[in-house]
């Protein structure tokens, strides 16, 4: 399996476990904003994180590919 696509499974489960066990007392005690906020910023980071590694994975592809 690619690096790129392990590395954002991992970190989206990470995120949805985080998200229940702490997100739903955020609900219930009425900091929805910061509940919200989290959330987008996780999903960001995890996308941004998907797309650098894969460019990164890219780029050794295409210099093992030179080597060769």
């Amino acid at each position: 399996m690619k690096r790129h696509i392990v590395v954002t499974v991992l970190l989206t489960i990470y995120a949805l476990f985080m998200t229940f066990y702490f997100g739903l007392d955020l609900l219930k005690s009425g900091h929805a904003f910061r509940f919200y906020a989290t959330l987008i910023a996780e999903i960001m980071i995890i996308t941004l994180t998907f797309f650098a590694l894969r460019r990164r994975d890219r780029f050794r592809e295409k210099r093992n590919n030179r080597r060769e």
